[in-house]
């Protein structure tokens, strides 16, 4: 495999780790406990995305090894969406400065657009043998049923679209239901991206 691959993942890999220690960083600095600061930090999408897509990276830097088109386009597909809704819906509500911002910006927009440069660039073409786009919607599925189980439990939610007790349940599941046909559109135009571009010589994923 070429060095560059790893090394390219390598260095994403350590932007993303690095931003969300540096979010740990910031939250203990701010009087929390370890455990307060992780338990606030594992309650968003962003911070899950971010850690699957670093942890990710990681891997391939480690092995060399090219991951399965399909695992790396769910990938993908998540950390636009993180990048998709923070913007269109959630960067107005909270402003941050400083060391924050950078870390708000490097989560929500410079971490997402590598991953899609390093699917557009790097990644093993075989759609037509990976399963199809509604698979790569398990992620986000998981995370809906945790979120709304964690907050059932402790009555804060994450996002204000997923809070019930405040829209009401008939409004979350609306909210849900378009954020889930936003995820299934974007995985499909990777997957049509995807079949329409040069297969990679897949030998070095074997």
């Amino acid at each position: 495999m070429d060095p560059k691959y790893r090394i390219t993942a390598g260095l994403i890999a350590m932007i993303g780790l690095a931003a969300l220690g540096t979010q740990l960083g910031l939250r203990l600095a701010r009087g929390m406990t370890f455990g307060a600061a992780l338990w606030g930090m594992a309650g968003f999408f962003t911070i899950w995305t971010n850690l699957l897509m670093a942890l990710t990276m990681l891997t391939i830097a480690v092995t060399g090894r090219r991951l399965p088109f399909g695992w790396m386009s769910m990938v993908t597909v998540s950390m636009i969406m993180v990048a998709l809704v923070y913007h269109l819906l959630l960067a107005h509500l909270i402003f941050f400065t400083g060391l924050r911002w950078w870390v708000d910006q490097a989560l929500h927009t410079i971490l997402p657009a590598l991953m899609l440069w390093f699917w557009l660039m790097e990644t093993s073409r075989n759609p037509s043998r990976e399963g199809q786009p509604l698979t790569w919607l398990v992620w986000p599925a998981a995370y809906a049923v945790y979120a709304l189980t964690r907050g059932a439990l402790t009555g804060r939610y994450p996002y204000p679209f997923l809070d019930p007790e405040r829209l009401g349940l008939a409004t979350v599941a609306l909210n849900l239901g378009a954020l889930l046909l936003a995820f299934a559109a974007l995985a499909y135009a990777l997957w049509f991206t995807g079949r329409r571009m040069p297969l990679r010589d897949q030998r070095a994923s074997r």
